[in-house]
C-alpha cells in the first residue's frame, strides 16, 4: 500500500511544539510514509498556479487508487478541499492527524472556525489528541468520521535510567516543581507564590531571577530542558492567567488539547500535576503518574500530605510510560488502528 504525509517546514527555534511534529514526522517514515512536500501558504502567485496540478500528479502517481494520504491540522483548507474533490476520480484513504485547532486557543472568527472544522471533517479518520477531544468532537460539531485517540503527545528520546531509591527520598522532600513553556502565554505563573510548593520553571518571555518560592532557569533546547526538569519532583502541565483553574482561551485549550510538555515531564521520569478538567486528566489517572486538580491551592495540599511511598507510586508508572513515550509508541498504536480501517 502507497503510504504518504503532507510535510511541511518547522522552525529551527527553541521550541518544543517543532520537536513534537518533528517526532511525528519521524515515526510516520520509521512506519513507511513517504513524504509530499507541500508549497507554503505565503508563497507567490506563480507557486500557486501549479499547486493544483502538483496535488494532482502526486495523488495519480504516488498515492494512487487505494492508498493513504495523511495531513497535519492546522494546514491550508484549499488543498485540503481539493484533496477530498478529487478522492471522488481514484478513491484513496484520508486521514487528519490534529496538532492544533487554531480557532479553540486564538480570537478567529466564526468563518475561519467554520473552514477549520470543515477541514478536518474531509478525513476518512482523524487521529485526535484524546479521548475527550473525541467526544467533543462528537458532542458539540457532529463529526461522524472515525475517531481515533493518541492519548498522550509521545517524546522522543534515549530512556532514561530509573533513579535511585535515595534520589526519590530527596525529589519527594523538595517538594519542587517544574513548569517549562512560553512564559507570555502563561501569566499564571506571577501568582505561584501564593501556592506552597517550589517551582523552577524553564521559557522564553521572562528574565532569569529567583524570587520568592520561583526561580527561572531561562531557555533551553529540547535536549538539554529534558534533562534539567529531571531535578524536580514533579512536572506542572498549566496554563492561563489563574492559579485557581486554567481560565482563558490558552487554559480552555487545555479541555480539548494534549500537551506536549506532559510527554517531556513523564519522559525525565517526573509524576504530573495536570487540571482535572484537561483532556490529559483521564490518561493520568488511568496511568497513575500523577494527579489532576481543580487549582494548584489543590495540588499543594495534595502534596504536602501526601506520603512517600504514594508519591513513588506515581514515580515508579511515570518511569514504565516513559519508555512509551520515548519510542513513540502512543502515536504507532493509533496509526496502526488507522491502517486497519
Amino acid at each position: 500500500m502507497n503510504k504518504y504525509y503532507i510535510k511541511f517546514g518547522l522552525s529551527k527555534n527553541f521550541n518544543a511544539g517543532s520537536k513534537a511534529m518533528k517526532d511525528v514526522m519521524t515515526l510516520l517514515e520509521s512506519s513507511g510514509y513517504r513524504s509530499v512536500r507541500a508549497l507554503p501558504t505565503h508563497c507567490n502567485k506563480l507557486l500557486k498556479l501549479i499547486d493544483i496540478p502538483l496535488l494532482l500528479l502526486t495523488l495519480f502517481f504516488r498515492v494512487g487508487r487505494g492508498g493513504t494520504l495523511l495531513y497535519f491540522m492546522p494546514s491550508n483548507f484549499q488543498r485540503i478541499k481539493l484533496l477530498k474533490f478529487f478522492r471522488r476520480f481514484f478513491p484513496f484513504k484520508l486521514v487528519c492527524f490534529i496538532n492544533d485547532v487554531e480557532s479553540f486557543r486564538m480570537e478567529k472568527g466564526a468563518a475561519y472556525a467554520q473552514a477549520e472544522m470543515k477541514s478536518i471533517g474531509c478525513a476518512d479518520i482523524v487521529l485526535v489528541p484524546n479521548e475527550q477531544s473525541a467526544e467533543i468532537l462528537r458532542k458539540e460539531y457532529g463529526f461522524t468520521n472515525h475517531l481515533i485517540p493518541v492519548g498522550v503527545w509521545d517524546y522522543l528520546t534515549t530512556p532514561r535510567p530509573a533513579k535511585c531509591n535515595t534520589d526519590l527520598t530527596t525529589l519527594f522532600r523538595s517538594r519542587s516543581v517544574a513548569f517549562a513553556g512560553n512564559l507570555r502565554k502563561s501569566p499564571f505563573i506571577e501568582e505561584l507564590n501564593k501556592v506552597s510548593l517550589s517551582f523552577m520553571i524553564w521559557g522564553s518571555g521572562h528574565e532569569k531571577e529567583i524570587k520568592e518560592n520561583t526561580c527561572f532557569m531561562g531557555e533551553k533546547t529540547p535536549e538539554e530542558l529534558i534533562e534539567e526538569v529531571a531535578a524536580c519532583a514533579w512536572g506542572l502541565v498549566w496554563d492561563g492567567d489563574s492559579i485557581e483553574r486554567c481560565s482563558g482561551l490558552m487554559g480552555t485549550y487545555l479541555r480539548f488539547n494534549n500537551s506536549h510538555k506532559c510527554g517531556l515531564y513523564l519522559c525525565a521520569g517526573l509524576p504530573v500535576i495536570v487540571w482535572k478538567e484537561s483532556g490529559m486528566s483521564s490518561f493520568v489517572e488511568q496511568q497513575q503518574v500523577g494527579i489532576s486538580v481543580s487549582s494548584l491551592s489543590e495540588a499543594a495540599e495534595y502534596i504536602l500530605r501526601m506520603d512517600i511511598e504514594t508519591y513513588c507510586t506515581y514515580r515508579k508508572n511515570a518511569e514504565q510510560v516513559a519508555f512509551s513515550l520515548s519510542q513513540g509508541n502512543y502515536f504507532l498504536n493509533a496509526l496502526n488502528e488507522v491502517e486497519k480501517q
